[in-house]
């Protein structure tokens, strides 16, 4: 098997484990926004700056596991539109 053939079938292997990961960190942003909104529904109105920042933790959280799941489905397009043209 060639150079070339071997970097090809690692480019498909890539793009379709980066394409697993983010759906599957996609259902897991779906559950965790979920769970965030109920802790922030049972901490609402509270005076403490403790439960404020919670919620912009569990926000920020969310935000970066959103673009996680991004990132991933651009590498694996990425990867196999790269394997494409080899």
């Amino acid at each position: 098997m060639s150079d070339v053939q071997r970097l090809k079938e690692q480019l498909f292997q890539v793009s379709m484990e980066a394409k697993q990961a983010a759906g599957g960190l996609a259902g897991f942003k779906l559950r965790f926004t979920q769970h965030s909104q109920q802790v922030e529904s049972l901490i609402a109105g509270t005076a403490t700056g403790v439960d404020r920042d919670i919620s912009e933790i569990l926000d920020a959280a969310g935000k970066a596991v959103e673009q996680a799941a991004e990132a991933l489905e651009i590498a694996s397009a990425g990867c196999k539109s790269y394997a494409d043209q080899i």
